[in-house]
């Protein structure tokens, strides 16, 4: 079942917006000339959170150990992995983002 996350107002371009829905912190980017997506809140890395990540509107870069992700949320600085993405959508200016199937990746 796909639950508000937050308003489509509140998002950027070339920005993201950390959200939590159902108990899942997740991060709300929105890529230069793109579309919104969600993706995992968490480094799988070391599971440092995300909301303090540097995005510059194609690279998110995590701040604990400068590990790098695209637009995709491939790797790509740091071991190979990606970042879970929730399945997203907007309706009546609300954003909204499904949980349910979906886990955060991380490095064993």
């Amino acid at each position: 079942m796909f639950t508000k996350a937050c308003d489509e107002s509140e998002l950027k371009e070339g920005k993201y917006e950390v959200v939590a829905v159902n108990r899942t912190l997740m991060l709300v980017v929105w890529p230069t000339g793109s579309r919104p997506r969600a993706f995992q809140g968490m480094c799988p890395h070391a599971r440092e959170p995300l909301a303090d990540a540097r995005f510059d509107g194609r690279t998110l870069t995590c701040a604990h150990h400068d590990w790098e992700f695209d637009s995709d949320g491939a790797c790509i600085k740091g071991k190979r992995c990606t970042l879970a993405e929730y399945p997203l959508k907007i309706e009546n200016g609300e954003v909204l983002i499904e949980t349910e199937g979906v886990l955060p990746n991380y490095l064993s």
